[in-house]
């Protein structure tokens, strides 16, 4: 199952360490927001925390260390 494009924004900066607050406030979101977009991330990817999903969207391609 493909990642929305907001779950892509999400996921690279879940990437880069920032936090679901920082994630609200950069993308104007309220931070349950974020946490549902985690929330099917993970499900998406079959990844228990952001960690694992990092991990799985560069195995996957989805991300690289260039978006970092």
């Amino acid at each position: 199952m493909a990642l929305t494009s907001r779950e892509m924004q999400i996921l690279r900066g879940a990437a880069k360490g920032h936090t679901t607050k920082r994630l609200a406030k950069d993308l104007g979101l309220a931070a349950p927001s974020v946490e549902s977009h985690l929330h099917n991330i993970f499900k998406k990817l079959g990844a228990g925390n952001r960690g694992e999903a990092v991990s799985l969207a560069l195995k996957l391609g989805l991300i690289t260390l260039a978006d970092l």
